[in-house]
């Protein structure tokens, strides 16, 4: 019985086969399989570790209906990646014990400079192992059991999942140092960031993805807009590193000595230069939340 479980929704142009690509006995993880496409779930293939479903939706409204009535018991941890991400299944394993050698409760892989970006500061950055943060996007994160139980009734009802990246950053389950960005694991997001969903969105009527954020952050009471900071970070080398300026100064000197690696240069130097501004100056609020004033999404 393995201990992880990946879940991905996915489409008729998923990568998750890439998930696949190294026998069941070399992984760490099973593969649950949901589906939101009739096509794509009708070529489905078996296979040992893998499971499939069909369920119509979003992401995380489809996430709640995937695993509402599952044991999640059995696995300690869990991946929800977008179904767009290019990595192998070796760093797929490689997340998972990462998460285990940190002690993280929340963790996602960087994203290579290659790829379609909403944070620049998630991009891999030279020099570090990790980097602890504040916001863990909604894009591919990987969750401790206690968090993803926690967040779960917060899935049904919000396709975009907006506002989820940051505020489960500030349970008491995770934690300012149980939250990262892992720099020694990195994945090729292939595809223009919301795009897809914002059409289905509107084709279904719904809310839109910032008017499920403000419903979030209602329930939380939340008012200020929450940015992604670093704070601290591990060094390649296992030296710890701390303090936002510190940490700022040496991923703004790694990104901008390899600038011409990225998609776009132009694009990168401005976001390197915007993490510089916030490094120095956005608040960083690490208080604990708390759900047990708050209301789920009816």
């Amino acid at each position: 019985m393995k201990k992880n479980l990946v879940v991905v929704r996915a489409g008729g142009k998923s990568l998750h086969n890439r998930w696949q690509e190294i026998a069941y006995e070399d992984r760490s993880y099973d593969l649950l399989i949901s589906y939101f496409s009739d096509d794509a779930f009708a070529e489905f293939v078996a296979a040992p570790g893998v499971q499939a479903v069909l369920i119509k939706g979003g992401k995380w409204d489809g996430l709640y209906e995937t695993l509402q009535d599952r044991d999640l018991s059995q696995y300690d941890y869990f991946w929800l990646p977008d179904d767009d991400l290019d990595i192998s299944a070796t760093d797929v394993n490689y997340l998972f014990d990462a998460m285990r050698l940190y002690g993280l409760k929340i963790a996602q892989p960087s994203l290579t400079p290659d790829s379609y970006f909403s944070h620049f500061v998630f991009s891999q950055c030279p020099g570090f192992a990790l980097r602890y943060t504040n916001y863990i996007e909604i894009m591919a994160p990987c969750l401790h059991r206690d968090i993803l139980v926690k967040a779960l009734p917060l899935f049904r009802g919000t396709m975009s999942g907006y506002g989820l990246d940051y505020i489960w950053c500030r349970w008491a389950e995770a934690g300012a140092f149980r939250a990262a960005i892992l720099d020694e694991i990195a994945m090729h997001h292939t595809r223009p960031v919301g795009k897809n969903l914002k059409a289905v969105m509107a084709e279904t009527g719904n809310l839109s993805s910032e008017d499920e954020e403000a419903k979030l952050k209602e329930m939380f009471d939340l008012s200020r807009r929450t940015v992604p900071v670093v704070f601290a970070a591990i060094l390649e080398g296992g030296q710890p590193i701390s303090g936002r300026i510190p940490v700022g100064w040496r991923m703004c000197r790694s990104w901008m000595s390899m600038l011409s690696r990225f998609r776009s240069a132009g694009e990168a130097r401005a976001g390197i230069f915007k993490i510089a501004r916030r490094q120095l100056s956005k608040p960083l609020d690490m208080t604990t939340i708390s759900m047990n004033s708050a209301k789920v999404f009816e």
